[in-house]
């Protein structure tokens, strides 16, 4: 399953609450906004890429 933008937006306040007017009741709904706006630019990690690259350097240092 793909994986939604996870920085706050700068409206929400808190679980069920928007600055904007909208319902946030349920997780990761503001991602899903229109209106979504991010409160800090996150640069973010491609876990996955990162844990197969360990993975890889191990194998290298083995042969």
């Amino acid at each position: 399953m793909a994986r939604y933008r996870e920085t706050v937006c700068m409206y929400y306040v808190a679980a069920g609450q928007c600055k904007k007017g909208r319902e946030a009741s349920h997780p990761n709904y503001c991602q899903r906004c229109g209106k979504y706006v991010p409160r800090a630019k996150v640069k973010h990690i491609n876990e996955k890429k990162k844990k197969l690259d360990k993975i890889r350097k191990k194998e290298m240092e083995r042969v």
